[in-house]
């Protein structure tokens, strides 16, 4: 039994050994690209192109959008290369709420997030994706009815 266990134990670290990154994580982060991404990444504050005066003084508005930009900003380039979505995520929520409101744009928001993962994308056909970089292209008229 003793024996099973050292050579397990012996297997395990030696895989772990020769899977192990050959770079410090410090180095890896100086030698990230991160202006590659923010440079196409445009963020703007609010919801809305024109906000009527009501919205202006709203503070669960400000609130609201300023959260989005803050992580439009500065958590979404982060975290959101690899989707496969464009435009990303919160991106898109934020068309949702512009032009259908706050409840309806929070539950078709849901609806986006819930598609957003490698599991949901298993059934999508190759043809759906752009070519020319690799994401689905969607718009808001998805939710409009015809």
């Amino acid at each position: 039994m003793k024996a099973w266990i050292s050579t397990f134990v012996l297997m395990f670290s030696s895989t772990i050994f020769a899977l192990a990154q050959t770079t410090g994580d410090v180095e890896l982060l100086r030698n990230a690209d991160f202006n590659k991404y923010s440079s196409q990444h445009k963020v703007s504050y609010g919801f809305y192109e024109n906000p009527s005066k009501v919205a202006l003084y709203n503070p669960v508005y400000h609130i609201l959008s300023g959260s989005m930009w803050v992580y439009q900003k500065y958590i979404s380039p982060q975290i959101s290369r690899n989707c496969p979505y464009h435009p990303s995520c919160s991106a898109y929520s934020r068309q949702l709420i512009g032009s259908f409101g706050i409840v309806k744009g929070v539950v078709f928001s849901s609806d986006r997030l819930m598609r957003c993962n490698r599991v949901a994308l298993e059934g999508v056909p190759r043809s759906a994706f752009d070519p020319n970089d690799g994401k689905i292209h969607e718009t808001t008229d998805r939710y409009s009815l015809r």
